[in-house]
């Protein structure tokens, strides 16, 4: 009954891409578009004191929205805004400090994303899956929380991005992003020259496709 369930659910989403594409959009034939969506998921704070805390106590929470445009088959650019709960465990000169510094942050990102699927293949609207590698930078404002100060630096991005596409206007996504940003960030500036946090993300993006 399962198996069965499963593949009505697999016929009805092919029917409905089908159908769709019919509406107008070739599945074969690529043509400029934009979209827009959002993202939510986890990010770990990996700052001074990581070689005593590992990844206890660093996780938060990120939500970005973005909106972005592919110009052409491999190529595309996107425009993010992120929101972030952050954990920093922290240190002292005796070690591990007993009060994590909690904070929030808030970034826009421009990224340049290209197409692995269509580089080696073709474009296809009929592929169930889209692999992307994507890079870029952008800024980041840190509230000043339990810090000294407020904090307003660049943030440097790159990762890796599956999508599956549901129809050919939605897409569901997953990427994995890791983010540099400066030794000041968490006020902090003995040992490495820079703080870091990948983000593990879960999210849907819309296509506006005649």
């Amino acid at each position: 009954m399962k198996r069965l369930i499963f593949l009505v659910s697999i016929f009805a989403v092919s029917f409905q891409v089908s159908s769709q594409i019919r509406k107008g959009v070739s599945p074969y034939r690529f043509s400029q578009d934009m979209y827009l969506g959002a993202n939510i998921g986890q990010n770990a704070f990996l700052a001074d004191g990581y070689s005593e805390y590992g990844l206890k106590g660093c996780f938060g929470l990120s939500k970005s929205v973005y909106i972005g445009y592919n110009f052409l088959e491999i190529l595309g650019v996107k425009v993010s805004g992120a929101f972030n709960n952050m954990v920093w465990p922290g240190i002292t000169s005796s070690g591990l400090n007993n009060n994590p510094k909690k904070f929030s942050t808030m970034s826009i990102n421009f990224d340049i994303l290209f197409n692995i699927s269509n580089y080696f293949d073709r474009f296809n609207l009929r592929r169930p899956f889209d692999f992307q590698i994507f890079a870029g930078t952008g800024f980041i404002n840190r509230e000043k929380s339990t810090f000294l100060n407020e904090y307003f630096g660049m943030v440097y991005k790159a990762g890796f991005q599956a999508d599956y596409r549901l129809n050919y206007k939605f897409d569901l996504n997953a990427s994995f992003a890791g983010n540099i940003v400066s030794e000041q960030f968490n006020e902090y500036t003995v040992g490495r020259n820079f703080d870091a946090f990948p983000e593990l993300m879960l999210g849907l993006t819309y296509h506006i496709r005649n």
